[in-house]
């Protein structure tokens, strides 16, 4: 039987989450926070809103993981699914700590992963008017680099970071090949996932930019940590065709 729960990285993005947190609580499923290095203050925020929540046993389950040194939101996620593994769940749910992500569309991405429990189940983002015009180009100019890298349209979206994890092939994954630690996270263990054979499946849900949004996204250091990446994957593509084309041939 599948076990689900909410994979939350966060670095001092405390005001965005304590007024999201209600929403995933709602959902019932046990919370499993991992704290990327966050200011004291904002840690000691995060620790008091829990400490209150616990009170009323009620609730789900939240279980906050400290890193006190911020090695950035891929290692986050990364040390997530190691302890959401230790802590017996088959699955998570990664989503995002500042209110980005439709949490009403939880139930559909649990139903997809049901009926396929061993795939990688993403978010493709629906935009509104409020998305910066910048981030839109950019993730077309993404999904080209990503077709090349993969030789396929197989992948919608590689930069949501809404999406479920299946824990025994993303362990599989991570113990094969190097993901990177930071913005480039999401977009790596994307187009590895598909290297290594694992199915993909994409839900389209709502995204949001709130008013006052914190963004880490720094557009020098982590561009140029994005060239990077592109360079290596493709690359590695070269080096990982045939086995893809041979798949490809065989219908999968």
């Amino acid at each position: 039987m599948n076990r689900y729960c909410l994979l939350i990285p966060h670095y001092n993005h405390e005001r965005q989450l304590l007024g999201f947190l209600p929403q995933l609580l709602s959902v019932g499923l046990p919370l499993l926070l991992v704290d990327d290095g966050s200011s004291p203050e904002s840690l000691a925020q995060l620790q008091a809103a829990l400490d209150e929540h616990r009170q009323n046993s009620a609730n789900p389950p939240v279980h906050l993981f400290a890193m006190h040194v911020n090695r950035g939101k891929g290692s986050a996620v990364k040390n997530g699914l190691v302890f959401a593994r230790n802590l017996g769940f088959t699955h998570c749910i990664q989503i995002d700590a500042d209110g980005q992500h439709s949490v009403a569309d939880i139930p559909r991405f649990i139903a997809v992963s049901d009926a396929k429990p061993d795939a990688l189940v993403s978010g493709r983002p629906v935009f509104d008017d409020s998305a910066p015009k910048a981030r839109l180009y950019g993730r077309k100019v993404t999904d080209v680099f990503v077709a090349l890298e993969t030789l396929s349209l197989r992948i919608k979206d590689s930069l949501c970071g809404y999406r479920v994890y299946p824990l025994t092939q993303m362990e599989a994954l991570l113990d094969h090949y190097y993901i990177g630690p930071r913005m480039d996270f999401d977009t790596e263990m994307m187009v590895k996932s598909v290297w290594m054979g694992v199915e993909v499946e994409f839900i389209d849900t709502a995204v949001i930019y709130p008013e006052q949004s914190v963004s880490h996204f720094h557009y020098l250091r982590d561009n140029l940590l994005l060239i990077r990446l592109h360079s290596r994957l493709l690359l590695g593509m070269l080096w990982h065709s045939p086995v893809i084309l041979w798949r490809r041939l065989r219908g999968r």
